[in-house]
Parts: C-alpha cells; structure tokens; sequence
C-alpha cells in the first residue's frame, strides 16, 4: 500500500508558552520551557515530513513566537483566546481552507511521536473508510511512558466515558475509545469540519447553564462534542492503535518538577470533560 500524500495533511495545533526560552533547559520545573521545545520539535518534524501546518499561538514570549516563525511554511496565527476550544477552531477554519488538504489533525504541539504514526491514522480518512480517527495509545507504551497518575486518570476516563456512551447507545461493541487521548483527525469535508466548528450554547433548562467551573469552551466544545454528535450522526468513527510513547522530558516535568500541579490538573481534567458530557447528553435530550 503506498504512503499517503503528506501534503493532503494539515495540522492544526495551538501554543501558548510565555515563560519559554532558548538555550538549555535550566530546571526541570520550566513547564513551558519543556513543552515549548517539544512544540518546536513537532513542527519542524511535521513540516519536514511535507505536512502542512496551521499555529494558533497565544501571546507566547517574543522568542518563541520568533523561533517558530524561522520554520518555513507554518501558517502562523494570532489566538483570539486563551479557551483551547475557541482557539482549535481557528485552527481548524485555517487548515480547512488550506490547499490540496484532505485530511486535519487537530493535536497538542508537544505530542511529537504522534508523527510517526500519521501514515496509519491518516489512511482511513483518506480511503473513505473513516469520518473520523480517535488514535489510541499502545497499552504498553501508554503504561511504560506516562506518569502513573495520569496513565491510572486517563485508563479509567476512557472507561467511564466510553460506558456513558455506551448507555446512551452511541457506542457499539466492547472496545473503549482512547477519548482523553487529545489528537482528533477526520476529513475535510464541510459536514465533518463543521462538527468541530461548531459553537455549543448549553442550556439545560430554561434558567439552568452550566456552572463557571465547567466551561465547555475550555476542553470539550471540539474534542469532546464533535465526536458525540458524530456518533449520534451515525458517521464513521474509527479507533486506530498506535505506538505513541510520552516524551520522556515532558514525563519528567510532571513527575519530578511539578508532579503535585499536574497530578491536580489530571484529576480536575477528568472531572470537567466527565461532566461537560453529561451535560451535554442531557442538553441533546432535551433539544
């Protein structure tokens, strides 16, 4: 089988590091130092690979702002805000518009092995075989690479979400989708790009709205809800293995250099997308 045209593929992926810089890393307490680098990683690979790719960066610091722009070829836009839904749908109007683009892959900068993978998360789209491909991480790389707490976080949000949908009948069969696995890729085609466009107005009742806290804007309104109305759209939703491994830099940060802001992060994580899609069921329902 031949490899797919990189060029049909666009990237559509979001920054915001204020506090990188260049040169060595200094601490492994620089969280955005760490993840930065990695960005940077990710879109030189990508476009080596002949990958197009979109950026929407939110007032990171000059240098990195400036690093990226060396990279020829990256579209690079201003991020309207800091809500990661807001700003991925940017993102994704770009790389839509892009020529000769067939397939979008909406993912964090600092996943740099996902590239290895493209060819094989890619080619369903591209063979009319799949709407829409959730990657999901090889179990053993998954366990060996990531920090305990947030391979045991995610295991078991995979699980609940996927037995949610399961009770709602939009997912058939025993196999759990890795859904806290971020990276999203599905077709150009303007019915399936508009699922991740979309804005979602959440009103349970007629006085009731989602509480502050649990801002949709914030994880789910692309991640999250274009797969659930895709599914209840009955499209193609595909779950593809692939050997994704944690950069072990990033895995030392969050062990070693902020495990207690991060392993909080996790579980506050867990708690809003599992609520956002309860929520959200409800809001379906009562539409």
């Amino acid at each position: 089988m031949n490899k797919s045209d990189p060029n049909s593929i666009a990237f559509a992926v979001i920054t915001y590091y204020p506090k990188w810089y260049r040169g060595k890393l200094r601490s492994i307490k620089h969280t955005d130092k760490v993840r930065g680098d990695l960005a940077l990683e990710f879109f030189r690979r990508s476009k080596k690979l002949g990958c197009q790719v979109v950026v929407a960066d939110g007032k990171s610091v000059k240098t990195f702002r400036n690093e990226l722009s060396q990279i020829d070829g990256i579209r690079i836009i201003k991020r309207k805000s800091l809500k990661r839904s807001i700003a991925r749908r940017q993102a994704i109007k770009i790389a839509a518009n892009l020529p000769n683009v067939k397939v979008i892959v909406s993912s964090e900068a600092e996943k740099t092995s996902l590239i290895d993978s493209i060819d094989k998360i890619a080619k369903p789209v591209l063979e009319n075989r799949a709407d829409i491909v959730i990657p999901k991480r090889n179990s053993t790389l998954f366990k060996e690479t990531y920090p305990s707490y947030m391979y045991e976080s995610e295991i078991e949000g995979n699980k609940l979400y996927s037995e949610i949908l399961r009770t709602d009948n939009l997912l058939k069969g025993s196999e759990d989708f890795d859904m806290f696995f971020g990276p999203r890729v599905f077709a150009n085609k303007k019915p399936v790009v508009r699922l991740f466009t979309r804005k979602y107005h959440l009103k349970i009742s007629k006085k009731v709205y989602l509480n502050s806290h649990f801002d949709s804007e914030d994880y789910s309104a692309t991640q999250y809800f274009s797969i659930i109305i895709a599914l209840k759209k009955k499209l193609k939703v595909k779950s593809v293995e692939i050997d994704f491994y944690y950069p072990t830099s990033q895995k030392e940060n969050e062990e070693k250099g902020e495990r207690s802001l991060f392993e909080e992060k996790r579980k506050y994580q867990r708690m809003i997308i599992l609520t956002d899609l309860l929520y959200f069921l409800n809001f379906l329902k009562s539409g």
